[in-house]
């Protein structure tokens, strides 16, 4: 009996010498199994391809904030890591090893919960994301956003807004939101309308609302470089400025521009007066846009880390938001966008299809689209293509007006099917806040197994739509059809998967197949 004690004793006394000994932030080595892939870390094809592909080295702690960041990964063999902090990980093609991002933190486990990554997704969510009271405003998913603007967004007025609204019925484009653009507010940086283009700004809004639109109006953290506004806030050092105490300007749509440095107090202040437009004026929601800015100090990764911490609490207790910039927020109440650039070519509309799906895998679910209003700058099919994939993502911001369209009926068209499944849109959105079930989903997610892990190009709206948008100017579109029945949208066609497809898109019309069992 007494050698029995010893003997336990000894063999607790090593357990806790190896616990003693394990040093902090040691790296657990994953092996990769059969057909297994992992998904996670960061939405960012230029940085990791998700699936991982490739080898690679990556430091979450050390990421820019100018990208939806996870301190997660997530296995299509039902494995999955999570971290309270960021992590480094070495990926070689046949191991992963992972570890805390800080020398001193704790070591990373790998957990089991099931056979596929949609079981990987959702117990990781629900353990470490369990749902919360998330507002779902039918405002962000039920029908269109359509950005009011351009070049020349100094110069609208009321009469220009209610216009607009009426070449959108006129053309046939659903009833929706209106976003106007920055130039609404006055040009002293105040957040009040201006009272020369906009003297009767109620009015206007009201008059929306009578005819079934809302409005959401562009908050931008940006002042005139000129004038006694800026004057003044640079004499308090309110502006952002170089080493020399100037502030910095940059020319933007609005001409030439400053940035505000965002003070705690500043930040309260805009906070209030977003506050009582909504209350004075009936304004619906904001779109904070500070893409500018994050380009302005992309090369300070300190002051854009404190500048974007401070710009994302501009939009707490209003509750229809969007913002420009990822707001690193897994199962979220915010919006935000998938774009850092509103400078589109073929190649950016193929990453932003790319960052949509791939945002999904990882809880970011609530997506949308900035892109370049400047449409008479760019290849008119490219902006047709940009404007088709904006629509179709969880929250729809139409960046382009449809009468600036190549082709005005198939993207009206396309706006009247996004209408249709508007409360289909919001039904996933409300059940996600519940289930972590994102709106779009991979074809890996959806059809676990079936040889669609690396489907970078096509998606699932939920379970019953699946879209394979056009990010080439190609006339031809090839689509991956799972098993199943897929009845094509505009057609009387209904196709039997798995099969592989062409088809002609040539007419300016996006590929969108209905799941009928």
């Amino acid at each position: 009996m007494k050698t029995r004690k010893i003997t336990t004793l000894c063999v607790l006394l090593l357990i806790a010498v190896s616990l003693l000994a394990a040093p902090k932030g040691a790296p657990t080595e994953i092996k990769i199994q059969s057909g297994e892939k992992w998904w996670g870390l960061v939405v960012n094809p230029s940085l990791v391809s998700l699936p991982f592909e490739g080898a690679f080295t990556i430091d979450g702690g050390t990421l820019s904030p100018v990208n939806y960041t996870a301190n997660m990964m997530l296995s299509n063999r039902g494995r999955y890591v999570w971290s309270a902090n960021p992590l480094m990980v070495s990926f070689d093609g046949k191991k992963i090893l992972v570890s805390p991002s800080d020398p001193n933190g704790e070591a990373v486990k790998v957990e089991k919960s099931g056979r596929s990554l949609r079981e990987a997704y959702l117990m990781c969510c629900h353990k470490h994301f369990p749902p919360q009271e998330v507002g779902v405003e039918s405002v962000l998913f039920e029908s269109p956003i359509y950005e009011f603007g351009g070049e020349d967004a100094l110069l609208y007025t009321s009469e220009d807004v209610v216009a607009f609204a009426e070449m959108l019925s006129g053309r046939g484009a659903p009833k929706g939101t209106i976003l106007l653009p920055q130039g609404w507010n006055s040009p002293s940086g105040a957040i009040a309308f201006d009272q020369e283009a906009y003297p009767n700004a109620k009015e206007m809004i009201d008059t929306l609302h009578s005819r079934g639109m809302k409005v959401m109006l562009t908050v931008t953290p940006y002042i005139m470089a000129a004038g006694r506004g800026f004057q003044q806030m640079r004499k308090e050092g309110r502006l952002i400025a170089d080493r020399e105490g100037k502030p910095l300007v940059f020319e933007s749509r609005m001409g030439y521009t400053a940035c505000r440095t965002l003070s705690r107090e500043g930040v309260e202040s805009l906070n209030a007066a977003l506050r009582n437009l909504q209350k004075e004026y009936g304004v619906d929601g904001f779109y904070f846009d500070c893409l500018d800015a994050m380009t302005l100090l992309g090369n300070n990764p300190t002051r854009l880390v404190e500048f974007l911490a401070s710009w994302h609490t501009a939009s707490e207790g209003i509750d229809v938001a969007i913002y420009s910039s990822p707001m690193g927020q897994q199962l979220g109440a915010i919006a935000s966008s998938l774009s850092t650039t509103r400078n589109y070519t073929w190649e950016a509309l193929e990453e932003s299809l790319e960052r949509a799906i791939d945002a999904s895998v990882l809880g970011f679910t609530r997506t949308s689209l900035a892109a370049d209003l400047n449409y008479h700058k760019n290849d008119p099919t490219l902006i047709l293509r940009t404007a088709s994939l904006a629509a179709l993502l969880p929250v729809a911001i139409i960046p382009y007006a449809v009468w600036n369209l190549p082709d005005t009926k198939a993207f009206c068209e396309l706006l009247g099917w996004r209408a249709e499944q508007g409360d289909y849109y919001l039904s996933l959105a409300e059940q996600g806040v519940a289930s972590a079930e994102p709106i779009i989903r991979h074809f890996e997610y959806q059809f676990p197994r079936t040889g669609f892990t690396n489907a970078r190009d096509e998606f699932m709206i939920g379970s019953k739509w699946l879209v394979a948008p056009v990010v080439s100017d190609a006339s031809v579109r090839m689509v991956r059809l799972p098993k199943g029945k897929w009845k094509e949208v505009g057609t009387d066609r209904t196709i039997k998967g798995p099969r592989v497809i062409d088809v002609d898109v040539s007419d300016g019309k996006t590929p969108i197949y209905e799941k009928r069992d």
